[in-house]
């Protein structure tokens, strides 16, 4: 029998037509298992939401970032159906975002997981074509009103480092409620902690010898409501560190400390009963001093230009109410509690203090380039720049602008020796 061409033989094209069969239901069995079946029609929206939990939950996210996206997440349901993720439109989800901008970070970070396990192809992704906003409100407050922030802070200081305040159109004394909390915002604003950082201070982590304070061994976070004790280590890898106080900062600190009698591993700031601060009632009680200190401020400047016969200081500034301040958002006078921390940041960066030195002050995770990565920054940079902070936010006195009606009174009732 003479030989057949091997491409002719019929044992070679049944070999590779029962190879190529194998082949296809293995890749099926395949697709079957993982879920990769090409058919996006059978994967809803909540399957999608359940896979970016899947893929949370082995990245094993901290309990406040969990419950940041537990909440965009249930907005982002109120808003959609659970239909086939295929289906959407880049319009729908546009509405989305733009009645939640949060939203977008976690639509496209569900959508690409969706892509990655074959649920729909990535040209049919349609968050590749959604119009984000490159800048949340806040910067653009930040821009306008920090140089502000920057300028009201010192007096907001003084203010509250007083334990009675007088009325400056009355004279009369009130006891300063908000005075228990000046070194808790004084160390926010003088050395860029974050909230949850100067929350989980105890005793034990400062060194009044050496005036230094150990950052972030533990934090006070808040989930559904619940103030947690956080020991894990701060916010980012580098939000651990050991930081040097002003001598301003060091002084109010070990009189709060001896006054108190407090034991190494009391917290630095408490309640009444000792335990630690809900963070979100310190966010609530900075609005309610900010509140305060502006009609003081605003009673101030009018007694000043009465008693001066001089035009008002800030003749735009009125008392406001509780709900008149709730509705006036950001301005001159009104800032965030995190806002402390952008003031820190803001000073020396108008000192122009080295970027890396305020990386090491403010825990920051993110390099601005290489060559940030080899820069090892020295205590006594880190020291100049606490202190440079420190000189910024003291009341230059003497000022008028610093001086109540009594004080100018009395100044202007001293005997004339000349």
């Amino acid at each position: 029998m003479p030989d057949v061409p091997e491409e002719e033989n019929p044992a070679v094209h049944e070999l590779a037509k029962s190879m190529a069969v194998d082949a296809m239901k293995k890749n099926l069995r395949r697709k079957l298992a993982t879920g990769k079946t090409g058919t996006p029609r059978t994967h809803r929206l909540s399957d999608a939401i359940a896979l970016f939990w899947e893929d949370k939950k082995k990245r094993n996210i901290n309990d406040n970032t969990r419950y940041t996206y537990e909440q965009q997440i249930a907005s982002v349901g109120k808003k959609l159906p659970d239909k086939s993720i295929g289906s959407y439109s880049t319009a729908e989800l546009q509405a989305v975002v733009d009645a939640i901008p949060e939203s977008a970070k976690v639509l496209k970070g569900i959508y690409y997981l969706a892509v990655r396990e074959g649920w729909i192809q990535a040209t049919d992704d349609p968050t590749r074509y959604l119009h984000i906003p490159t800048a949340p409100k806040v910067r653009k407050a930040q821009t306008k009103h920090t140089e502000d922030w920057i300028s009201n802070a010192p007096g907001l200081l003084l203010w509250l480092a007083e334990p009675t305040v007088t009325d400056p159109i009355t004279g009369e004394k009130q006891t300063n409620r908000f005075h228990r909390f000046y070194a808790l915002y004084l160390m926010e604003m003088g050395m860029g902690l974050r909230r949850e950082e100067v929350l989980g201070l105890q005793w034990r982590d400062i060194d009044f010898d050496h005036r230094r304070v150990s950052v972030a061994e533990r934090t006070i976070i808040e989930v559904k409501g619940k103030a947690i004790i956080k020991t894990s280590g701060g916010k980012t890898e580098s939000a651990s560190r050991l930081l040097p106080m002003s001598s301003t900062i060091a002084d109010v600190l070990k009189a709060k400390r001896d006054n108190e009698r407090g034991k190494p591993t009391d917290w630095v700031f408490h309640t009444g009963r000792g335990t630690h601060f809900k963070p979100s009632y310190l966010t609530s009680i900075w609005q309610e001093l900010l509140l305060a200190y502006h009609n003081w401020a605003v009673r101030d400047d009018t007694a000043r230009s009465k008693k001066t016969g001089k035009p008002r200081q800030w003749p735009n500034e009125k008392e406001m109410t509780k709900k008149q301040w709730s509705g006036a958002w950001y301005g001159p006078w009104r800032w965030r509690q995190h806002d402390n921390r952008h003031v820190a940041e803001s000073i020396m960066e108008m000192h122009s203090v080295d970027w890396a030195v305020r990386k090491d002050i403010l825990g920051h995770k993110k390099e601005a380039d290489v060559t940030a990565r080899y820069t090892h920054t020295t205590e006594k940079k880190r020291r100049e720049a606490i202190e440079l902070i420190d000189s910024e936010l003291a009341p230059k006195e003497p000022e008028e602008s610093y001086l109540t009606a009594g004080q100018l009174q009395a100044i202007e009732e001293e005997p004339d020796y000349n």
